[in-house]
This record gives structure tokens, C-alpha cells and sequence, in this order.
């Protein structure tokens, strides 16, 4: 008998189960992987509808921002920590999530930008950022770093301090700005500045396009301890917490009896503002917005966004 017929119709129907697996196994291999891209672009899209929404938050808080601060312009001529501004939204509920925001009277800081006045050097208010270094326990020399950073010229203030010449060797290579600071974050730049020693130092100082005043009334103890070199901790304290509060005039502030022995220039204290910071967080879920938005008040009472930045999750 014969069978070499029917083992060869096998031998075919092998081959072509084999085939239809392997077909099945590719058009299986290739519908996964279309639907994980599917997958993956339909997160990515969430994520961009999300943090799109989350900036849409922020518009609508600055928007309430500008409308406190140019309520408080009606109602007195004097800012300090009870005006109504000064009440946080704290975890205030929104679709998804929540939202927690914040504004902070600048000019209760030190204007790092106050350093010079018309391209020289303001003995007093280096003076005053070094009595805050002191306080903080950081080295008093970013100081003729700093000076170095904005002035103009490349000349070396202490044989300490850092220009292009020493800016240009690190890696990698940038140079110094030579002109006003633009952000607090430039500082992170410069020659010997540590994060920790940022950190330290960022409640305490701002940087704004002109020269300010610092207010009495919004000023922390230790901000007020670095007006003058006789100024204890007990006495900034007492000055913080002072009877006269809040003081409506510069007058005031200097008669009030935890001002008794010292001497301060009044031309650089103030009880009005201009400058503030909107700081906040939006959480959406697994998307967490945190930003910085400073805002500038005119005399008018005018208010506008001067500049917005998104911070990390660390900062």
C-alpha cells in the first residue's frame, strides 16, 4: 500500500497551522504593543490636560490676588500681617484635588538689588545682609560675591570673589551677570553658595527692578535685628511685637519705646509696599503644580504679574 500521498496532505496541514500560529502570534505581539502606545498616549494626554488645568488654578489665583491687593489700596495706605491678604487658602477643595495658597509681603526682606544704588556699593545694606549671613550662620564673603555678580566691571572686590574669569572654568562654563539679579535662584550660581545655605537664606530676601524700602510692619524679628549692629534678639522680638502696631507712619515706629537707643536711617524703612509674592500648590491627583508668582502694586493700586515660576517638588 501506498501512503506517501495522505502523509504529504499532513505535512501541508502542519506547515499551515504553524503558519496561522505564527500569524496569530504577530498580530497578537502587534495589537499589545498598539495598545500600550494607545495606553501611553492616552496618560501623556491626561497628564497635559491636567497640568494645563492646574495653570488655568493659577491664572484664576492670581486674578484673586490682584483683586485682594487692590482692595487693601482702598481700605488704608499702610500695609501689615492683618490685612486680609495675609489669610492663606489653606487645602481648599477643587475637582480632583485641592489647592493651598499664600501671599507674602516681600518687603518685609532684604532687596538683594539694594546692594547698589547707581553702580555703587550701599555700605548700609551690605551691612545689613552681612548681620543676616551672621544671624544664619553663612559665610559673610557671598557678599563681595554677590557684589561681583551684579556690579559692572570684571574687578575682583576681595581676592575671594569670583568673576568670569572663575565662572568660565566650571562645568559647565557660564559667566557672571553684571547686572541686577533677576531671580533669588541666581544665587545658586555663585562661587561657595550651598543649597542648604540657599535655603536658609531664601525667607529672608527677594529681588525686585528697584530700590525698596522694608516694612516695619510686615519685617520678621530677624529682619528686623539687621537694622543696626546693637540690635539683640530680645529687642528685635520686642520691636516685632511692638505695642504701635500696625504703625501708619515711620514717625511712629521710631518714638515706640522698643526703639529707645537705637539708630536707624529712616529713608530706608517704610510702612507701605509694592512688591509681593503669590506662592502655592495645586495637587491633582498624582499632578502636583507648585509655583511663585510676584506681583508689583503701584501707588495707584494698580497691580500686575511681574513674573511666574514653577517650582520642584524640593524647592
Amino acid at each position: 500500500m501506498n501512503f506517501s500521498e495522505p502523509q504529504k496532505i499532513r505535512s501541508q496541514g502542519g506547515i499551515a497551522l504553524m503558519t496561522v500560529m505564527l500569524v496569530l502570534s504577530v498580530v497578537t505581539v502587534v495589537l499589545v504593543a498598539m495598545s500600550s502606545d494607545r495606553q501611553m498616549d492616552i496618560r501623556r494626554t491626561e497628564n497635559q490636560l491636567r497640568t494645563i488645568q492646574a495653570w488655568e488654578y493659577v491664572y484664576g489665583l492670581e486674578a484673586w490676588a490682584v483683586k485682594q491687593l487692590k482692595i487693601d489700596t482702598t481700605n488704608n495706605l499702610y500695609d501689615d500681617l492683618f490685612d486680609k491678604w495675609n489669610k492663606p487658602l489653606t487645602s481648599t477643595p477643587i475637582p480632583e484635588g485641592n489647592i493651598q495658597v499664600e501671599i507674602v509681603d516681600l518687603q518685609g526682606r532684604l532687596n538683594l538689588n539694594n546692594l547698589l544704588v547707581d553702580g555703587e556699593a550701599s555700605e548700609e545694606d551690605i551691612l545689613r545682609l552681612k548681620r543676616l549671613l551672621i544671624i544664619l550662620k553663612i559665610n559673610t564673603d557671598l557678599v563681595d560675591l554677590m557684589l561681583d555678580w551684579i556690579d559692572a566691571d570684571m574687578d575682583l572686590r576681595t581676592p575671594n570673589s569670583a568673576e568670569d574669569e572663575t565662572y568660565s572654568k566650571f562645568t559647565p562654563p557660564y559667566r557672571s551677570a553684571n547686572g541686577p539679579l533677576a531671580d533669588v535662584s541666581e544665587l545658586l550660581r555663585l562661587k561657595g553658595m550651598t543649597l542648604q545655605d540657599y535655603k536658609k537664606l531664601l525667607p529672608y530676601i527677594y529681588v525686585a527692578d528697584e530700590r525698596t524700602t522694608i516694612n516695619i510692619n510686615t519685617a520678621s524679628a530677624l529682619v528686623l535685628r539687621t537694622f543696626a549692629p546693637d540690635i539683640t534678639k530680645n529687642q528685635a522680638e520686642s520691636l516685632y511685637n511692638a505695642s504701635g502696631k500696625p504703625f501708619k507712619e515711620i514717625e511712629e515706629f521710631l518714638k515706640d519705646e522698643a526703639m529707645e537707643g537705637i539708630v536707624i536711617n529712616k529713608e530706608s524703612i517704610g510702612v507701605a509696599s509694592h512688591h509681593f509674592l503669590l506662592s502655592g500648590q495645586i495637587d491633582m491627583g498624582k499632578n502636583v503644580l507648585i509655583f511663585d508668582s510676584q506681583l508689583n502694586r503701584n501707588d495707584l493700586g494698580e497691580v500686575k504679574v511681574v513674573k511666574r515660576l514653577r517650582k520642584g517638588v524640593n524647592e
